[in-house]
């Protein structure tokens, strides 16, 4: 007597189900975990420029305007890295950042689920000449943002940019 050896058909359909369930529910989680660490690049580009603006306004009592980093600066311009792979900032003119001791810099997603056309910018926001930054729409000290400012979806934001 020859004994069957294999799988049935209702096993193998039983674990290609439990592939499908676990597929549904880890691809949507791994977009979103792709997401929010692009939405960190801008996060660090836009970090990066809270020391030098605060030094540069303390310094001369206004905003400067922010050139390319292979750019030579003329009077009233600082070197700033302006671009990533997945977010530029966008607000590089002094004007744009505000009046002193007031300002914001903004980056907006280029690429990415972040990138979409009216949800794309995140924010920094100082009232006290770059002594204190807020992030995103929260408050920090007396500093709080607009709340259009930032309309990335706060399910992208890192926690310290979160409301």
């Amino acid at each position: 007597m020859n004994a069957q050896k294999g799988f049935t058909l209702i096993e193998l359909m039983i674990v290609v189900a439990i592939i499908g369930i676990l597929a549904a529910v880890a691809i949507p989680a791994y977009q979103d975990y792709i997401t929010r660490s692009q939405v960190s690049e801008a996060v660090t580009l836009l970090g990066g420029l809270k020391a030098p603006l605060s030094e540069y306004g303390a310094s001369k009592a206004e905003w400067p305007t922010l050139v390319a980093p292979n750019a030579t600066p003329t009077a009233g311009e600082m070197n700033a890295t302006l671009e990533g792979k997945y977010a530029t900032i966008t607000s590089t003119a002094a004007a744009d950042i505000g009046t002193y001791p007031d300002g914001q810099i903004i980056a907006q997603m280029q690429e990415g689920k972040a990138a979409e056309a009216s949800k794309n910018e995140l924010s920094l926001t100082t009232a006290d000449g770059g002594s204190t930054w807020a992030c995103g729409n929260t408050t920090v000290g007396s500093v709080t943002t607009a709340p259009t400012a930032t309309t990335i979806d706060a399910k992208y934001l890192p926690n310290s940019c979160k409301p």
